[in-house]
């Protein structure tokens, strides 16, 4: 069995959503989901989350990178978390977690939702076994 190759990268960097109204997406990732709001420059606004980029930007027609993304968050606490956006009025994509692993006293779960404009964000974390 040969050895895996050298990895080529060491973390993701940035994430990048292009979008129809960037300033209502800029509402929901501060306003509902707290992130913190870095910068904005040449229509880009920018948010760092623990040392990842979210940049949300503007939909330029002549260009095509990609398409939908799912985006996963490993929220703090995982109930007050789910509290938080069901207030919110977030578009769950399921009644409840999926329950992917369970361990001693807790399970590893995903519960995915949609921002304002369609794209896909999951919730992914671990949480205390119901």
């Amino acid at each position: 069995m040969s050895n895996p190759p050298t990895p080529l990268f060491t973390r993701m960097s940035q994430v990048a959503l292009a979008s129809e109204d960037p300033t209502k997406l800029v509402s929901f990732y501060r306003d509902v989901l707290g992130f913190r709001y870095a910068f904005e420059t040449a229509g880009m606004h920018f948010f760092e989350i623990a040392g990842t980029m979210l940049m949300i930007g503007p939909k330029y027609p002549q260009m095509s990178i990609g398409g939908d993304a799912t985006l996963y968050f490993e929220p703090a606490a995982w109930s007050a978390t789910e509290t938080a956006l069901t207030k919110a009025n977030v578009a769950w994509l399921n009644d409840a977690a999926i329950v992917l692993q369970r361990a001693e006293g807790r399970e590893l779960c995903l519960r995915a939702f949609k921002d304002p404009e369609g794209h896909t964000l999951a919730m992914f974390g671990w949480r205390d076994a119901s």
